[in-house]
């Protein structure tokens, strides 16, 4: 069944996201050792480590590199590729396909073919046929539907140099049909999860069924010479995947290799010379040849941390049965290191001082990064490596402590301090104004007593004597009339507001 009228609609909507760039951790080749190849990226797909990179982003024309992206989209939109049949329309066998120097797969005008066969064709003597009857069918009988599909899809899976207007890479650069090395890996990753991909590109030699044009089953042969072992280019790690050469493009070659460790990986060199080695072979071949015989010789993708040993330990607040927490990796962060040691891997503590009790086996406390030649490898979490109780009267002694020397308890005796303070000087400030007030009604500080007033003699005729027979009660009897004292008045009445003479 088609899907593609469902799949182009539904990948015209996806939300672009930019994959992340692998980790590159600056392993170079030895001194001496090169590679021709223009452009060059090898990642490891067990970890995502970049192991060699040169020109990565560098847009250039890919030939039938292309193909790739036809494959992966037959692959994901034909549910059922051996009973699915497609036929390469007449009209499709047009220049340049029609070329001489055009590869193909004998698929004829008008054939029916089936769509696993369409993919071996495609991927082993790189049929242009095939993937023009493909882009064909997928694109709903518009080849410009399929263009579209391929960089939608090319987008999603984070492709930023790269732009499709062909099926088979017979179109150059200059016509828009370009991609770059790292974008290649990104695509033969995603071609690499299908199962039927991994057995197709690693065939050397296919049998195709007879059909109307051929009366009895042909042969075709795959254009990867390092997965034939009769080839001076044979190497055994070698499973696939691709070539694609033209005289402007360059000899290009995207190969997936795994060794006897299981370690898998995915190399693009691109822009290789056109004219082939000594031995007759393309540098294409010989390139990634150097490259992966350098890689498998020297390292070897080890755990980075051992997960049973403790790295590191925090001092534990609030108990009683442990001083120190022991701090174990969550992970081994598997990576790529030399061969003879793991010495130049570093790494760098994120973990508090201290941490409070209770902790559970387990519980995540910090984070050790690792780095390789400076460049990072990954970080990994720390868990502690057993259960903490907490001590209660501990904690409520801290917790004491805490409140007393705590910012609280600071602020609220500052305020009570002046509080205190202000009410001392109000006091006191009251007290002495009361004190001059007594002072100003006694007289007032400095003055001088007053004199007592000299007694007047008495005058005749003045004051009225008591009746006789009775002397006055306040003073003894006088023989002569009582005087007013005018002392008696100023000194015992005063008259006024109070404190004013």
């Amino acid at each position: 069944m088609k899907k593609c009228a469902a799949g182009l609609a539904a990948l015209f909507l996806i939300v672009i996201f930019l994959s992340p760039r692998a980790f590159a951790a600056g392993y170079e080749l030895p001194e001496g050792t090169s590679i021709t190849a223009q452009s060059a990226y090898f990642v490891n797909l067990d970890t995502g480590i970049v192991v060699f990179e040169q020109n990565a982003d560098e847009q250039r024309s890919v030939a039938s590199l292309t193909k790739l992206m036809t494959a992966l989209l037959l692959m994901e939109n034909v549910s059922d590729l051996e009973n699915t049949k497609i036929t390469a329309e007449r009209s499709l066998y047009v220049p340049p396909i029609t070329n001489p120097d055009s590869s193909t797969a004998d698929i004829w005008p008008g054939e029916t073919v089936s769509a696993l066969n369409m993919l071996y064709a495609m991927m082993l003597p790189s049929a242009n046929e095939a993937a023009e009857a493909v882009g064909y069918y997928l694109g709903n009988g518009n080849l410009n539907n399929f263009y579209a599909l391929m960089n939608a899809r090319a987008a999603a899976l984070g492709c930023t140099n790269t732009n499709f207007t062909s099926t088979n890479g017979l179109v150059e650069m200059d016509a828009g049909n370009y991609s770059s090395a790292h974008d290649l890996a990104l695509i033969a990753q995603e071609c690499w999860k299908h199962e039927i991909f991994r057995t197709v590109v690693g065939t050397a030699t296919y049998q195709m069924p007879a059909a109307e044009s051929h009366s009895e089953p042909y042969t075709i042969l795959s254009s990867d010479a390092m997965i034939k072992p009769s080839s001076a280019v044979y190497r055994s790690y070698i499973k696939g995947i691709k070539t694609g050469s033209t005289q402007a493009a360059g000899r290009n070659f995207v190969s997936a290799a795994v060794n006897d460790k299981g370690e898998t990986y995915i190399g693009v060199v691109l822009g290789a010379p056109w004219d082939a080695a000594e031995d007759g072979y393309a540098y294409s071949f010989h390139d990634t040849a150097t490259i992966y015989d350098w890689l498998f010789a020297n390292y070897s993708i080890k755990p980075s941390i051992d997960t049973g040993s403790p790295v590191t330990e925090v001092k534990v607040n609030y108990s009683s049965e442990a001083d120190t927490l022991m701090l174990y990796p969550a992970g081994d962060l598997k990576t790529v290191l030399p061969n003879d040691s793991d010495e130049l891997l570093e790494k760098t503590f994120d973990v508090p001082e201290s941490v409070d009790a209770p902790i559970a086996m387990g519980d995540k406390v910090g984070t050790v990064t690792l780095t390789l030649n400076g460049a990072l490898v990954g970080t990994v979490d720390l868990i502690a490596g057993q259960d903490v109780a907490r001590n209660g009267f501990l904690y409520a002694v801290s917790r004491v402590q805490a409140f007393f020397g705590g910012l609280y308890f600071r602020v609220v005796c500052i305020l009570t301090a002046i509080f205190l303070v202000g009410y001392g000087l109000l006091t006191f400030w009251m007290y002495n104004r009361q004190k001059r007030q007594r002072v100003c009604r006694a007289g007032g500080p400095g003055n001088a007593p007053r004199a007592p007033r000299p007694a007047r003699p008495p005058s005749a005729g003045r004051g009225v004597p008591p009746p006789a027979g009775k002397p006055s009660a306040s003073r003894p009897p006088s023989s002569g009339p009582d005087e007013l004292d005018l002392g008696f008045l100023e000194d015992d009445f005063t008259f006024g507001p109070p404190g004013e003479d």
